[in-house]
């Protein structure tokens, strides 16, 4: 059985390497932890000198071929996020806010 693949989403421009590297792998351990597949932007990306524009492209792409998108507790904050959020609302892409949601029904 193919594992469910969840997207990881929050504030990432802005704020410093160290923090956002945690934030996203924390998310990403709980996701791999519950048997999903955690689909981290930042191993997108791979680039943290990477265009804004150009970074979201790769991460919608990214985004729609997941079963859900979980937003961290900073997704507000983040241009970005709003926008993933907006496109996974509108494709019917489950949004989950933190990995508290997180069940085999995804």
């Amino acid at each position: 059985m193919t594992k469910k693949k969840i997207y990881i989403a929050g504030k990432v421009t802005g704020l410093p390497i160290h923090e956002v590297t945690m934030k996203f792998g924390q998310a990403q351990k709980e996701i791999e932890a519950q048997g999903f597949e955690a689909v981290n932007p930042l191993e997108v990306v791979g680039d943290w000198k990477c265009d804004w524009k150009i970074a979201m492209k790769k991460c919608i792409k990214a985004l729609l071929d997941c079963d859900a998108v979980l937003f961290l507790p900073c997704w507000m904050d983040s241009k970005g996020a709003i926008l993933e959020h907006k496109i996974a609302s509108d494709v019917g892409i489950k949004t989950l806010i933190g990995t508290k949601q997180l069940d085999k029904r995804v």
